[in-house]
């Protein structure tokens, strides 16, 4: 069960990625699974929004450092299709919707 503090923060999320090329996140890990501690990072797993062809490295960098900046907590942000098949078993079986773009 996802704790009150990460339940918190999932509005933040959501009004952050709306102003992003985001369509899906979902967070995964420790915070999904209602284990984090004070130290625990935030991981989040994103769709991009495929109209904009290509997000630079220094965008995906940008969005990271204003969510840490406005959750004052470390995140990871991790492309869906980017896991490694192990990875995305477990990020599989973690993960909880956060945010999906409205058509």
């Amino acid at each position: 069960m996802i704790s009150k503090n990460v339940q918190n923060m999932i509005p933040k999320i959501k009004d952050f990625f709306g102003s992003q090329p985001i369509t899906k996140a979902w967070l995964f890990g420790s915070c999904s699974r209602g284990e984090e501690t004070t130290d625990s990072d935030i991981d989040i797993l994103v769709e991009y929004d495929r109209q904009h062809n290509r997000i630079s490295l220094m965008k995906i960098a940008g969005i990271m450092l204003n969510l840490e900046d406005l959750l004052h907590r470390k995140v990871d942000i991790v492309e869906a299709n980017r896991l490694l098949p192990f990875a995305q078993e477990t990020a599989n079986q973690d993960k909880f919707l956060i945010y999906e773009r409205k058509s």
